[in-house]
């Protein structure tokens, strides 16, 4: 099967357009619930990981992390249950109403989040082994070194290749109704074979169009930080920009895969693994 970007990029705004509501009803409850959630922790507020970004030695922690840890996991369990959710809205054949999506996508989503956890952690354990038996785990982490750098090259390379090669993981559960994502692995490894280089090009232009804005929002709110009572107003503003920008990133995130699903059913056959 074969994808062609602007097929798939024009089927993600025709999605848009169709289920604008479902769109912003999943934006509240997998972005705007976690990020008041996260805001109402001080140790996760964005000013404590800014503070600890930019002057991590006079950066204490206070009380047990086990709180904070609990509130990352309902977080990214809302987060997952979400996408699942609006994935089946925009793709299943016939919507049966949001109760019955929600109930899909919390179920739905802890099998993915818990499969893409262990996977991604299998993948950076393997890759991590040789750096670690040639170089050792202290040159490993140094900053800077031609080691370091080399090291974040390939992850960075790699996480695009295997985003685009997985990318329809959660598409293909919505479309069929899966609870569990095994299956749609490989469906998607089988659909993105033809055009994996081409999704490969996407997926790593759009990490570093999204880290670099995200570099742009800690300077900035880092600056505004620094500046004190003088941007204090200033800086409380930012997390409406922060809340805006994951909405944003949620909406791509959901709506290209969606798009790209759609464009691989007007394409041929493929092998299972390339």
């Amino acid at each position: 099967m074969d994808i062609e970007i602007k097929r798939g990029l024009a089927e993600a705004r025709e999605l848009a357009g169709e289920h604008w509501r479902a769109l912003l009803a999943y934006m509240l409850l997998g972005v705007a619930l976690p990020f008041l959630l996260l805001a109402s922790e001080p140790v996760l507020s964005m000013d404590a990981i800014l503070a600890l970004a930019i002057a991590p030695e006079t950066f204490r922690l206070a009380g047990s992390i086990a709180g904070p840890l609990y509130l990352l996991g309902i977080c990214a369990a809302l987060l997952c249950g979400a996408m699942l959710a609006l994935w089946s809205a925009l793709l299943a054949e016939i919507r049966e109403g949001y109760v019955a999506e929600i109930m899909y996508g919390m179920v739905a989503g802890a099998a993915y989040l818990v499969a893409g956890l262990l996977f991604f952690y299998l993948v950076g354990f393997l890759l991590s082994l040789p750096f670690k038996l040639s170089v050792g785990a202290e040159a490993m982490r140094a900053e800077g070194t031609p080691i370091a750098i080399a090291r974040q090259t390939m992850l960075t390379l790699l996480s695009a290749w295997l985003g685009a090669r997985l990318c329809l993981i959660g598409p293909a559960m919505a479309a069929a109704g899966k609870l569990e994502p095994v299956t749609a692995f490989v469906e998607s490894w089988r659909r993105t074979a033809r055009s994996q280089w081409r999704l490969f090009a996407f997926y790593l232009a759009f990490n570093i169009i999204a880290g670099a804005l995200i570099a742009l929002l800690f300077v900035l709110h880092g600056f505004l930080i620094i500046g004190g009572e003088a941007t204090r107003m200033a800086a409380m503003a930012m997390s409406s920009v922060w809340l805006v920008f994951w909405c944003a990133y949620f909406a791509i995130a959901v709506l290209v895969p969606a798009g790209f699903y759609r464009a691989s059913q007007f394409g041929g056959s493929a092998e299972t693994f390339a």
